[in-house]
């Protein structure tokens, strides 16, 4: 079996707390009127209120559920439960030959993989002279949208910084529309990170200033963009907003590693569920960051599980020091593996450094650093190296419990989303041991 999962990566998976706490009321073998599993795949037979049972299968080399229940959850509180029960009581499941409804939908699973490789590859004729027309009236629209982003920071910048705080909520809502309808979708990001920075930290006015100088920087990179070499005119048009089309990345150079899920982030976009999934290559020692896009009710092409390690061939988007990446093929490893971690604060910052030299444009820097302890200084939260270098920290309440719960205030491993002022604790290693927090954004 290629599953080996522990109790806080299998929450990874849920939808939400709701189904974590019902998937572990049906983690009893009393609830399973069946268990078998075969070397892909575990299913069983969950009696439900009615006459007959819900039957739950999970694909184990690439993560996936599917259950018979009337459920809009994905995955259901059988499929975590079957999950639990075999994460905790593997030995309740019968090896045995898989019945026809599995086989069937382990092999719809492959032929739609299938299908979707033949069309990445398949050669559609482009109308070029179409396309031209259509990226230089983009351009333009994006020029003329800078033209006024232009105005509106000087003005801005005359009537003074001061009193941005208290005008925040709205102040930016009506430049960064006109950023969308100018098709300069980065922009408008920017000016709406700008809108939700922390006005009551006292570290606001580097933010603030600092934002909106990259935001400037960006401005004119794109103004000049005929004179910038072709890899950076390709980073400042992403930074833009302009989207890179998944048959030219998976064209692209390919990556074979084994890739450590560090780290998974949830978001709501409007109706779209984004889940960002932060990786480690353990021979190319290479980040990379693999976005997943779902509506409700469909399940994800590449289901992560953080802390868990996959054989895969990964293609990055073009541009300066990219992290985004693509996978071309992924499966569930059997293998454990640890990271390599810097040895020190001092190390890791000379890496973070490194990544804003190469893109000034760079922004939550991975970062992996070992032999660290919690520590405070003043009233900010920090980590602690041996050398007793100190860098401020952010987490949630829960994860400094855990950690000091957990270490007793002995080293750990972490890894962490680095910025100039404070870095982001997401995950940590003790003792071998990987941990985690659920991390959900809306």
């Amino acid at each position: 079996m290629l599953l080996n999962l522990t109790e806080e990566q299998i929450i990874q998976l849920a939808p939400d707390a709701a189904s974590v706490k019902a998937g572990k009321g049906l983690a009893t073998r009393a609830k399973w009127v069946l268990l078998e599993h075969s070397d892909r795949a575990i299913w069983g037979h969950c009696q439900g209120s009615g006459k007959t049972p819900y039957q739950t299968v999970i694909d184990t080399k690439n993560v996936a559920f599917k259950c018979s229940c009337p459920s809009r959850k994905f995955p259901c509180k059988h499929g975590l439960g079957l999950l639990f029960l075999y994460a905790a009581q593997a030995e309740q499941f019968k090896e045995t030959d898989e019945p026809t409804w599995v086989t069937s939908w382990l092999s719809k699973r492959e032929e739609k993989a299938e299908k979707k490789e033949q069309k990445a590859k398949s050669d559609t004729p482009v109308d070029e002279a179409a396309q031209a027309k259509r990226q230089a009236m983009r351009h333009q629209k994006v020029l003329n949208g800078i033209d006024e982003l232009e105005i509106w920071l000087k003005d801005l910048l005359r009537n003074g910084l001061i009193n941005i705080p208290e005008r925040a909520y709205t102040l930016f809502d009506g430049i960064a529309r006109r950023m969308v309808d100018a098709q300069a979708p980065g922009l408008a990001n920017r000016l709406k990170a700008i809108q939700e920075i922390n006005f009551y930290e006292e570290s606001w006015k580097y933010k603030l200033t600092d934002q909106l100088g990259k935001l400037y920087l960006l401005m004119k990179s794109y103004r000049n963009l005929d004179l910038q070499p072709e890899e950076w005119q390709q980073e400042i048009r992403t930074q833009i907003g302009y989207p890179q089309a998944k048959e030219d990345v998976l064209a692209g150079e390919t990556i074979t590693d084994q890739w450590l899920v560090l780290h998974k982030r949830s978001q709501k976009l409007n109706e779209l569920n984004n889940d960002i999934y932060w990786l480690h290559g353990c021979r190319s020692n290479r980040f990379a960051i693999y976005l997943s896009f779902t509506t409700p009710g469909t399940l994800a092409e590449f289901n992560l599980v953080p802390g868990s390690t996959y054989d895969g061939k990964l293609c990055y988007y073009k541009g300066v020091g990219s992290l985004r990446a693509l996978f071309k093929e992924c499966e569930l490893s059997e293998e454990a593996v640890t990271p390599h971690f810097c040895a020190n604060l001092q190390e890791a910052t000379a890496r973070y450094r490194e990544a804003l030299q190469q893109n000034p444009f760079a922004e939550n820097v991975p970062v992996l650093v070992e032999n660290l302890r919690l520590a405070v200084q003043g009233k900010q939260l920090c980590v602690q190296d041996a050398n007793n270098e100190l860098m401020p920290v952010q987490m949630q309440d829960i994860t400094r419990t855990d950690i000091l719960s957990v270490t007793g205030g002995k080293p750990f491993a972490a890894f962490f989303l680095a910025d100039a002022n404070c870095w982001e604790l997401n995950s940590m290693w003790y003792q071998s041991d990987y941990y985690i927090w659920r991390d959900e954004r809306n």
